[in-house]
């Protein structure tokens, strides 16, 4: 990772009463009287954290001049809640809750804020503006638009209708007993040879990594479609960004929103990248390519 100054404080603000931790980003141009400026919120992916591979992006939107804010979801990193749970509308909550913070922010202008989203962190960047008129400004990177057709396609069909299956007995035990059902995450979230290898670099060495989740993770994230409700995001700009040899989230997943969106949105392709190469860790040429048309488009529209 590039060696960057410190811009940021450990902030916490509450969601559904669990408190999140999150990172906040003030412009060091910035002083208190000074006008307002525009905010971001800055969003990880599925099984992911502030500090693991997502620092570049909240850091570089800093140095852009704009408050960020970059917070660890309920039941990750170092926010509290349950582990091992992953349920796409409590975490719509806390980005919810994430903007409404930042509205407390002394320097933010409330009129002015955006929100940029990476992988699982896409799907929920699009479902949230898409009921949250607060966000002004949208940028999907490498982001899921069909929670199903995102796990189907990493399965063969036999697969698929045997995954099914485990998924709605572990709903049935539930309801009836009460007792969750937990499954290794590389067995619900299925990888490719490169995003395996990132997840044993990376998720797996950082403290607060989770090995197991529920089954009840697999069965909301099927129901949790962003694609269905983009077309209410317009007239608000949406920039979506894909890689074009992703093996984790298909660039299909990218385009399924993209079409949806009304005006005005654009479509950037990361040539030959994989999922992680969206990343500055795992490619910072790819990287830049992407946050060069992120900056870009905030600049443009925030």
């Amino acid at each position: 990772m590039i060696e960057r100054e410190k811009g940021w404080d450990e902030i916490t603000y509450f969601s559904d009463g669990i408190e999140i931790a999150a990172h906040l980003y003030t412009p060091v141009d910035w002083k208190p009287g000074d006008p307002a400026r525009p905010a971001i919120v800055c969003l990880h992916g599925y099984s992911g954290m502030k500090e693991v591979y997502g620092m570049d992006v909240p850091q570089r939107l800093w140095e852009e001049g704009y408050f960020v804010l970059a917070p660890d979801h309920r039941g990750f990193g170092e926010s509290g809640g349950n582990r091992g749970r992953h349920r796409p509308l409590e975490q719509v909550q806390d980005v919810y809750d994430a903007f409404t913070y930042m509205e407390t922010v002394d320097g933010v202008d409330r009129d002015r804020m955006g929100c940029y989203g990476t992988s699982w962190g896409g799907a929920s960047v699009i479902w949230c503006a898409a009921f949250d008129e607060r966000i002004k400004v949208i940028v999907n990177s490498v982001g899921v638009s069909d929670g199903e057709r995102w796990m189907k396609q990493a399965r063969r069909p036999h697969e698929w209708l045997d995954f099914k299956e485990q998924v709605a007995q572990a709903a049935r035990k539930r309801v009836t007993t009460g007792e969750h059902t937990y499954w290794p995450l590389l067995d619900i979230m299925l990888t490719d040879p490169h995003t395996l290898d990132v997840i044993q670099q990376h998720h797996q060495k950082h403290g607060h990594y989770v090995a197991d989740y529920d089954l009840e993770s697999a069965e909301s994230c099927m129901r949790f479609k962003p694609e269905a409700v983009a077309h209410l995001i317009s007239p608000r700009p949406v920039l979506v960004i894909y890689a074009e040899d992703d093996c984790t989230v298909p660039p299909e997943e990218q385009f399924g929103c993209y079409e949806q969106l009304g005006e005005p949105k654009k479509l950037v392709k990361l040539p030959g990248a994989q999922h992680y190469e969206s990343y500055y860790f795992c490619n910072p040429d790819m990287h830049e390519i992407g946050m060069t048309e992120a900056v870009a488009w905030f600049s443009k529209y925030l």
